[in-house]
């Protein structure tokens, strides 16, 4: 036993007093009386009684004594060991993933998790503590083991459910991190339990217990939504959509896709019982838009009836054509929007004409050094790049190449002929992006200064500049070398994730002009200001995030609600967790659910009146 005030121990000195007032006799004082014929009665019935005078005395005495004792422990404050009162460690893992949005009733169902939380937390008994855990895309501790339970409360009160998805998964992760403890640990999972059950091996003495939130309710949503230029142009533009019905009818559903806010089609599509359907709609947009896709449909879960993507506008690219006659090339690169060409014959070209240029490219003639910066060479290259010629290739064929590299992205180079190239000799520092039976066609170098690309044939030795994909490796290569990949610029950022000061400052460019943002406008209209380098902007709620700048504010990116998963609201009915061995639930039971020192003062003043009853009331005479 311990005690949180010591100090009021000292109250038991109060026994001295007390007791030194019970051991004074009453000094008797002399009166002179005319006769003692009645005093002789009065004095043999007071011996009769002197017995029972004394233990009247002694209860008396022994109820004080008790009162003290009662209000000084009450005073300290004393607490038990977990030994003595079956103490626990509890986790309380409390669902704030966007189904929690759900309306049930009029409220949702984080509303009715909250208040079931709080119980919870009203049930912890003597000696346990609790850890709050948010279970939104990642566990957030929102408060450490403690046994306040106003803390606690309080920090209930303050959770609002997110717009990502949840992550139980990692959560279990977390709780089979914790430090052993003597006392065993319950994990309360206040959820809906939408989600796939969580695989976990269930750590010893951990019990669990399911803390289901809500009810049947019918869905259908937008899953996932995304947007991304056309490998020939930027300015065009695909809409990728899934949607997902998640009710016991097929149904019809009709679709608005808005950009900047204006109605610029619409769609109805047909979808089945239980099931998703994926669709690609081609769009189109000359400047930075703001596109949203709309679900007309009134349903329990309104969240994911509207998905958000942000088009930057293009940034163009600087680049230089230096050949003496490579028109088609030259053409190539007239008709890509984002690129701002300049051509240069052999005799113009210094390495000063260049530096400024994102990329320069060589085609048909080389000069004696490689310059600077980035560059392909198509044909033919200088001797210092490394790349040393053993002879040539007669009709090679692009038998393999990596599909998923940047630049190869979207070709199809199975059927381009070429009549001749130059066969070079293997070099670690060139990765091979496209072979003809290991014979390397296209290499590309890259290192923290610049990157190098090389085509080993020309132009005019092959077919591939008649070919829809000369253009578009073409316009993948510029973009790739001069960093500027815009699939990685119209990407949104997932709810849950975090950015920091810099990586939005890298969103923040409006065409070639980089914005001074001092401040992000969250779609809850929160303002996050920028001035510090160490500031932090979280993903927490779906829509466009905007910068602030002195002129005004400008779109930065947007985000989503989180699909797929988060669209099937169904509620488990069991405890979402799986293993291959026994998961043990906690048990109901009684358990004392606030501190002993109440219990004391209440005896206390329950002894109190007693005293009174028994002795100013004369029930004992």
């Amino acid at each position: 036993m311990t005690f949180a005030q010591p100090w009021a121990l000292l109250g038991f000195a109060l026994f001295a007093p007390v007791i030194l007032l019970y051991l004074l006799k009453q000094r008797r004082r002399r009166v002179e009386v005319s006769t003692l014929m009645f005093w002789d009665q009065i004095l043999r019935d007071e011996q009769t009684v002197t017995s029972l005078t004394r233990l009247r005395k002694l209860l008396s005495l022994l109820l004080q004594l008790l009162f003290i004792t009662l209000l000084t422990l009450a005073a300290a404050r004393p607490s038990f060991s977990g030994g003595w009162t079956g103490a626990r460690r509890v986790v309380l893992l409390l669902d704030t993933s966007a189904s929690m949005l759900v309306q049930e009733g009029g409220r949702t169902r984080f509303d009715i998790a909250r208040q079931k939380a709080l119980a919870v937390v009203r049930g912890l008994s003597l000696g346990d503590t609790m850890m709050l855990v948010a279970v939104g895309a990642e566990p957030d501790i929102v408060h450490p083991f403690t046994d306040s339970k106003k803390d606690l409360q309080e920090a209930i009160r303050k959770m609002e459910p997110t717009h990502g998805e949840t992550g139980f998964r990692k959560a279990m992760e977390l709780v089979r991190q914790l430090p052993a403890d003597d006392r065993e640990t319950h994990v309360y999972l206040v959820t809906d339990g939408a989600f796939d059950p969580v695989e976990l091996v269930p750590p010893p003495k951990t019990r669990f217990a399911y803390v289901k939130v809500g009810e049947r309710a019918d869905n259908i949503g937008i899953s996932a939504f995304s947007v991304r230029p056309l490998p020939s142009s930027p300015r065009d533009f695909q809409v990728h959509i899934e949607l997902t019905n998640d009710t016991r009818e097929d149904r019809r559903v009709p679709l608005e896709l808005r950009i900047n806010g204006r109605l610029t089609d619409a769609f109805e599509f047909e979808l089945p019982a239980g099931q998703s359907i994926a669709r690609t709609l081609r769009q189109f947009s000359g400047e930075g838009s703001e596109v949203e896709a709309v679900v007309d449909v009134s349903d329990a879960f309104a969240l994911d009836n509207r998905a958000f993507a942000w088009l930057p506008p293009p940034r163009r690219i600087r680049t230089c054509l230096v050949t003496p006659d490579d028109l088609f090339l030259q053409q190539a690169l007239a008709t890509d929007d984002d690129v701002v060409l300049e051509v240069l014959r052999p005799e113009q070209y210094s390495p000063a004409n260049t530096a400024d240029f994102a990329v320069t490219i060589f085609s048909g003639w080389h000069p004696d050094e490689t310059p600077p910066g980035n560059t392909i060479f198509i044909g033919s290259w200088p001797d210092d790049l490394g790349l040393k010629a053993r002879g040539e290739l007669e009709k090679p064929l692009f038998t393999e190449w990596e599909h998923d590299h940047p630049v190869n992205q979207h070709l199809a180079l199975q059927n381009v002929g070429i009549e001749k190239a130059i066969a070079v000799e293997p070099d670690p520092g060139f990765q091979r992006l496209a072979s003809s039976f290991g014979e390397p066609l296209v290499l590309l170098r890259e290192t923290p200064e610049r990157k190098t690309l090389v085509l080993t044939f020309g132009t005019a030795t092959s077919d591939l500049p008649l070919r829809v994909a000369f253009p578009i490796m073409i316009a993948n290569s510029i973009r790739h070398l001069a960093g500027e990949e815009a699939g990685e610029r119209w990407s949104s950022p997932a709810i849950g994730s975090i950015l920091t000061a810099a990586q939005c400052r890298e969103r923040a460019v409006l065409g070639e002009t980089h914005l001074d943002i001092r401040a992000i406008h969250t779609p809850g209209g929160e303002r996050i200001a920028l001035d510090q380098p160490a500031a932090l902007v979280p993903v927490m709620r779906a829509g466009f995030y905007r910068g602030e700048t002195p002129e005004g504010t400008n779109t930065l990116f947007a985000a989503n609600p989180a699909g797929g998963r988060e669209c099937r609201i169904r509620p488990s009915e069991e405890l979402p967790l799986k293993s291959e061995a026994p998961i043990e639930m906690i048990r109901k039971g009684f358990r004392l659910g606030f501190e002993p020192w109440i219990v004391l003062a209440l005896l206390g003043v329950l002894l109190t009146a007693t005293e009174w009853v028994l002795f100013h009331r004369r029930v004992i005479e």
